[in-house]
């Protein structure tokens, strides 16, 4: 499974190692972002398995790839519901969105790699 930037959301990384010091609805906020972090991701890191290619059509996977797309969408656009949950959970909507970008690119490319299989010498 793919691990999103843990430093970034987890309040027990930086500056956030006071968790007294962080009140309810920042770690509500940031615990949005780090879902959609993990959807932008599901499903890319197994997909390598023989038996995924039998779930793929699955309404199970159908679902997965739909909020996939729905959250890069989100984390990846400049909306004001995108800068409004950074905001509120005290980070920056800019630093959040190359961490997106970065993790989904990661994630991405490990897919490729599994997809075309083994390189030959």
């Amino acid at each position: 499974m793919h691990i999103v930037e843990q430093e970034m959301f987890d309040p027990r990384f930086r500056e956030m190692s006071n968790i007294a010091a962080i009140s309810g609805e920042v770690t509500l906020f940031r615990a949005v972002i780090a879902r959609a972090m993990n959807d932008a991701v599901a499903g890319l890191s197994h997909l390598g398995d023989p038996e995924a290619i039998a779930r793929r059509n699955s309404p199970e996977s159908r679902e997965t790839r739909m909020h996939r797309e729905e959250a890069r969408d989100w984390l990846l656009s400049d909306s004001v519901d995108f800068r409004r949950i950074c905001n509120w959970a005290l980070l920056d909507p800019d630093a959040v969105r190359d961490a997106a970008r970065r993790n989904i690119d990661s994630a991405s490319r490990e897919f490729e790699e599994v997809q075309a299989g083994p390189v030959a010498a």
